[in-house]
């Protein structure tokens, strides 16, 4: 039975987090250097954090497993290798010290073979336990470490390779896809050794490199090294050449590379090759990790394999600091929020340089990188990252000298707050809704889009999932008062609203056409739309009530109200209830910088003009745009829409146009701009404007996005402001979809976890994603304005150049013919760019043999046009055709939709009607063969209206 089918029935509730340490590690230790780092002490102040924070009491502690024999040992290493270390368990300890010569910074005691099989059989007892889901996840608190250990040797303090024995324990389990992320400071060639060959393994490390200067000093730990063989493109390395990087660089990492990985692998099980030696403060590692950043890597990768994730100690030789790392770690495996980290600088240059040189390396391999564009396509970027070259400068006469005596007391520390502690409650979700909401509906409209149904069947949905059961359900009473609609409102729109409680019918209808845009009007309408604001006012009210993360809320009201301006009730819209909730939260809660995420796939123009010069509020928008022609139609809602005066930076748009937008663009727009620019904003309350009319089937939205999709969007905003989060209702108009996404969205809030699979990722997993172009154009738009704004963006933003070549836009009107003129007043020829990015002249040799040339389809009835424009552009410099269906689409240096289309159709061939060249995508390279002759005869006899020379 495949894994898919052994885990469709793995409950949505949160299990135990397994603790597990290996009692017997303290008879491992060095012998000939007392104070050395690699000692007792790394465990006995983790289990002390553990305890003084009463996090330890919540998991569950396991201290005895079965024994494990060398057989299993040998799954990761060879025969002799596990011979010679147990052999060890005889000797003298003299004998061993000169063992111990043979290997690369390796210590034992006679004692050590126990101690490290103990970590192995802890390893792979919780891995069992986890996989056969008597757990969520758990923590290894074990040593000695084990990453640097190969099939081979021991290396730098490890014996035994404890992660390559947990991923054998999962996929005897039942896994598939195993991620490891390794987090330690120093490269784990170990473990990618062992897996370099094996695509089920996906193996990620962040690591110091400092071109080789720094310790393992081995020309595989840098970017080029992507995996052999059926392991190709499943091995990624992410150097870091310089000390002193920070929360701002590690983060970036994780949303620009490691998350996009990470989800198109779609793992079954997730292990944490948890160094603490890249923490701030390590005497050795360098680094300024906090140990908050630390912990959002292990809250975001949680949202992968169900939850399936087992931590495994490495490194850290700041024994404190690597305890307050340890304490937050479990704190979120135990479905805690992280606390905020500090993204306050840029990533450094060279961070980005090595996650970008990473992505060229990957990209033919990951689809989820298709936002960069192709590396034959930087030539003329506008980037000064350009196709770096591998460095390497260690020289082994000059190797600096092993670890030794490091004193702990002279090491900062970090103290606990009084918030790290747990709280002895149980964390809640609130729910809210307005029993009195159908006195509001339309009086000429039986089946208006935004009916009472709507809150009836997502609350009759909760119920019958019992997941209501689980949260606090309040069905309010509070009604807003008339100061509190007015930190928002103006007097006027409220005082004319107040006239319509004593119209008649006939007059409501007459108000509501000739007065407002898309609103109908009862004379309960003012009451039901207090009452709406009341019930968000109330959450504000209850989720403050308790430390944040401790409470979060969902709440179901209608009308709805992002549309609603200052002073104009529009589009279904009253009031806007969001944004009154984030003034109060302001105003009688002290939030400093609240953040507004609306994915409804209408903009919320009405929130966005409230808060526009506004610096405090964030408001940031997913939303079906069409170049402005969807509603709202005349709204700034494009990517320039930034805001204005103080509040510049604090409106982002990311406007979807062209074909239906669904999961992997919603999840790509996540990745590549909302949660980097709203952990650079850090705010201390989030809230979302949870229209469900972007979900699958909705009559008016139109687009794909599942209930998986709106779970995990939801997940991934409660990683912010520790866990303070409001969901508010807005839009949605089929009843199945937005009672079915609301109950997703309900799981992960009252979860705290991600325990739906992204279902989309499980059917592309070994396929090519089809994220459509328009989305990816957009978001490099977005990023292009928004990294002058929010500096965690800087260097990512990768544009293909339009040098010399005018402004290129839809409108721009483009001839094959130079004029009479200055060569200033010409376009480049597609000759002219590709001179221009070769540099010096040199002979371009085709390959004769493709092993793409099969999927060359015959020459359409119509034959070829070589005077054909961009499909998607109407532009016609550097047209290609597409030799698989020929469609005409322009080339990488005007708006790359050649390229686009490639990776959306996998169709790997394309003929230049410039030069009449065939270019494949996959091989990268020019190819003539016979095969392509027809194609090029047709081309040729269009664009010169004569036979091909033979």
């Amino acid at each position: 039975m495949i894994f898919e089918d052994c885990q469709k029935n793995r409950k949505l509730l949160q299990g135990h987090t397994l603790i597990g340490f290996n009692e017997s590690q303290d008879e491992h230790k060095n012998t000939v250097c007392p104070t050395h780092p690699e000692s007792p002490d790394r465990i006995q102040k983790i289990k002390e954090a553990l305890k003084q924070t009463k996090v330890l009491e919540k998991c569950h502690v396991l201290t005895s497993f079965l024994e494990i024999d060398d057989a299993d040992l040998e799954l990761t290493h060879e025969k002799e290798m596990v011979k010679e270390l147990v052999a060890s368990e005889k000797k003298t300890q003299e004998e061993i010290n000169s063992q111990c010569e043979n290997y690369d910074s390796v210590f034992m005691t006679e004692n050590s073979m126990k101690v490290a099989k103990d970590g192995v059989a802890c390893v792979r007892d919780l891995t069992n336990r986890i996989m056969a889901n008597e757990a969520s996840n758990g923590f290894a608190v074990i040593r000695p470490p084990g990453h640097h250990a190969d099939s081979a040797s021991p290396c730098g303090f490890c014996l035994f390779n404890n992660v390559a024995q947990a991923a054998e324990e999962a996929f005897f389990s039942g896994a598939e896809r195993i991620l490891i992320v390794d987090l330690d400071v120093h490269h784990g060639q170990g473990t990618q050794r062992i897996f370099y060959e094996d695509k089920r393994v996906f193996y990620f490390s962040i690591h110091r490199h400092e071109h080789g200067l720094f310790w393992p000093h081995l020309p595989e730990s840098d970017f080029d090294h992507i995996g052999a063989g059926l392991g190709v493109g499943y091995n990624a390395n992410v150097p870091l050449n310089e000390t002193g990087c920070t929360d701002s660089d590690y983060l970036s990492i994780l949303f620009h590379v490691l998350m996009p990985l990470a989800t198109q692998f779609d793992p079954h099980f997730v292990i944490i090759s948890a160094g603490f030696d890249s923490l701030r403060g390590d005497p050795i590692g360098g680094m300024q990790l906090t140990p908050d950043g630390y912990s959002h890597f292990l809250y975001h990768l949680k949202s992968l394999a169900q939850g399936r994730m087992l931590v495994v100690l490495e490194g850290g030789y700041n024994h404190q600091m690597s305890a307050v790392a340890a304490q937050k770690c479990v704190r979120v495996l135990l479905g805690h929020a992280p606390f905020p980290a500090q993204v306050k600088d840029p990533p450094k240059e060279s961070t980005v340089t090595s996650c970008v040189n990473l992505v060229t390396c990957l990209r033919n391999y990951w689809n989820c990188f298709d936002y960069f564009p192709a590396r034959t396509s930087l030539r003329l970027a506008q980037w000064p990252i350009v196709n770096s070259k591998v460095e390497f400068k260690y020289d082994p006469n000059n190797r600096p000298a092993d670890t030794g005596e490091i004193v702990q007391t002279d090491l900062i520390t970090s103290n606990f707050m009084a918030s790290d502690s747990l709280p002895a409650g149980e964390m809640e979700t609130f729910i809210y809704f307005n029993e009195g909401d159908e006195a509001h509906f339309d009086l000429e409209e039986d089946n208006h889009p935004e009916k009472p149904a709507r809150t009836r069947r997502i609350l009759k949905t909760l119920q019958e999932s019992g997941v209501l059961d689980k949260c606090i359900e309040r069905n309010t009473e509070r009604i807003a008062t008339d100061d509190e609609i007015r930190m928002v409102h103006t007097k006027k729109m409220l005082d004319h609203l107040k006239q319509t409680e004593t119209m008649k019918d006939e007059e409501l209808m007459e108000e509501a056409e000739n007065e407002f845009n898309s609103i109908y009007l009862t004379r309960d309408t003012l009451k039901v739309a207090r009452k709406a604001v009341g019930a968000c006012l109330q959450s504000i009210d209850e989720i403050y009530k308790k430390p944040a993360g401790q409470r979060n809320a969902l709440v179901i009201v209608r009308p709805p109200g992002h549309h609603a301006s200052a002073s104009k009730s529009s589009g279904f819209c009253i009031f806007n209830n969001v944004a009154v909730a984030a003034k109060y939260a302001q105003r009688h809660h002290r939030a400093k910088r609240v953040l507004i995420l609306d994915w409804d796939v209408h903009h919320g123009n009405g929130t966005q003009e409230i808060f526009y010069e506004d610096p405090s509020v964030m408001y940031m928008s997913i939303h079906r745009h069409d170049k402005g022609n969807f509603y709202p139609i005349g709204e700034p809602k494009d990517y320039f829409d930034v805001g204005e005066s103080a509040g510049e930076g604090t409106s982002v748009n990311v406007p979807f146009s062209g074909a239906p937008m669904g999961d992997l663009e919603y999840q790509m727009a996540f990745q590549r701009v909302i949660m980097p620019i709203a952990y650079q904003f850090n705010p201390d309350l989030v809230i979302i404007s949870a229209g469900f009319d972007a979900a699958i089937d909705d009559p008016l939205g139109e687009y794909k996005v599942t209930p998986e999709t709106f779970a995990w969007m939801t997940y991934q905003l409660s990683s912010l402001a520790a866990g303070r989060i409001i969901t508010v209702l807005e839009g949605g108009y089929n009843l199945t979809s937005i009672s079915n996404s609301a109950l997703a969205v309900c799981e992960v809030l009252q979860n705290r976890a991600m325990l739906r699979r992204l279902k989309n990722e499980k059917e592309q997993f070994g396929k090519p994603h089809d994220i459509q172009s328009s989305c990816i154009k957009t978001l490099r738009e977005v990023c292009a304005v928004q990294q002058n704004h929010w500096s965690i963006l800087k260097g990512f933003q990768v544009l293909p150049s339009t040098l010399g070549l005018f402004d290129l836009n839809e409108d721009t009107e483009m001839s094959d013919q130079s004029s009479s003129g200055s060569s200033s007043t010409r376009a480049p020829s597609h000759q002219d760019l590709e001179v221009m990015s070769m540099g010096a002249a040199h002979a371009v040799v085709p390959l004769s043999e493709c092993p793409h040339l099969h999927q060359v389809e015959p020459l359409p009835p119509t034959g070829i046009n070589a005077a054909s424009t961009c499909t998607e552009c109407t532009i016609g410099a550097e047209v290609w055709t597409c030799l698989t269906c020929y469609k005409y689409n322009c080339g990488r240096f005007v708006n790359e939709h050649a390229l686009m289309h490639h990776l959306n159709s996998s169709h790997p061939m394309a003929l230049s009607m410039a030069d009449l060249s065939v270019w494949c995508y996959p091989c990268e390279a020019y190819v003539h063969n016979p095969v392509l002759i027809p194609a090029k005869s047709a081309a040729h006899q269009s664009k010169f209206g004569e036979q091909m020379p033979s």
